[in-house]
């Protein structure tokens, strides 16, 4: 007699189908009722290079919708927040610090305005040509975001100098305090091109193409990371690089120069404007849409391999 046979007989035995049934219902019910998987978390938190420029797109998009006072009051609130950090700077190089090493705290104020959603004229020097290589921005939209930013930021850069100093010499009726004196003589420095003549005004370009061409990276690399500290690290780098290597930034400059002529910088409007403002923009603006709007976002939006 076969086993399968023997254990039909077996006292009891007739009772389990029923009892393992159940067993299977329940069994089934837990399954049914427990929470469903979700994905693990990526392991990297990164964005390629493509999607990159994908996201670009979409932010000089948004860029190009804003109202023009928008624009404005945005551009006008950058920049204070950019003098926050070139002051702190300038106070611990005033202080005793090696320039390198405090300009590498520069960054703090690039964060707290990217964080806010604030407009900055290098940053869009590379963001809206990108709209515009993807047919998605005209050229006058990206002409008209420059110009209003540019004011909005020129603006913003004389309101906060002149309240620093102000704030600091109690509207001049004290001597400015080392953080000031510092500024005077950068901004001094600042204007030493025009001792140079013509090749003065072509190294202030040339300074402005070797900031912007990493401080432009700011807006990009952010789009690299998904999480907060990811993009604040890969904005770090190359601003607190641009800073601590003692480049021409047309933003800062437009806090620079007020300040530092208020505090008795031996500059005048013209030094200013002629011998860095105007070049340093120009070199910015070649320093962001060539290598980065144009060489960097080419090379990523269409097919590279044959």
């Amino acid at each position: 007699m076969s086993d399968t046979f023997s254990k039909t007989y077996e006292p009891g035995y007739a009772d389990r189908p029923a009892a393992s049934a159940t067993a299977t219902r329940s069994t089934e019910t837990a399954v049914n009722t427990a929470p469903p998987k979700s994905d693990p978390p990526p392991l990297l938190d990164a964005v390629p290079p493509v999607q990159m420029g994908k996201d670009l797109v979409e932010d000089a998009v948004k860029k190009d919708h804003f109202a023009a006072h928008h624009t404005l009051i945005r551009g006008f609130l950058c920049t204070p927040f950019l003098a926050y950090g070139a002051a702190l700077s300038f106070l611990l190089i005033a202080q005793g610090w090696p320039s390198g090493a405090a300009g590498l705290l520069f960054p703090v104020g690039y964060v707290m305005l990217s964080t806010l959603g604030l407009e900055m004229a290098t940053g869009s020097f590379s963001v809206m040509p990108i709209g515009m290589y993807a047919g998605r921005v005209t050229p006058l939209g990206v002409i008209r975001n420059w110009a209003l930013t540019f004011l909005g930021n020129l603006l913003g850069g004389i309101f906060f100098a002149c309240l620093l100093w102000f704030s600091l010499t109690k509207g001049g009726s004290v001597p400015p305090p080392p953080l000031l004196v510092t500024i005077a003589h950068v901004a001094e420095h600042k204007a030493e091109y025009v001792h140079y003549g013509a090749i003065g005004w072509l190294t202030a370009i040339g300074m402005g193409i070797l900031c912007n061409w990493l401080v432009s990276l700011g807006p990009i690399m952010s789009k690299a990371a998904r999480s907060v500290p990811g993009k604040v690290v890969l904005m770090w780098i190359a601003i607190g690089t641009f800073f601590a290597l003692g480049f021409e930034h047309t933003v800062v400059n437009m806090f620079v120069f007020p300040a530092g002529i208020l505090s008795g910088a031996k500059v005048s409007i013209y030094e200013w404007w002629v011998w860095n403002q105007i070049p340093v923009t120009i070199g910015n603006i070649l320093g962001a849409a060539v290598f980065n709007s144009t060489l960097w976002y080419y090379t990523h939006s269409t097919t590279t391999y044959k």
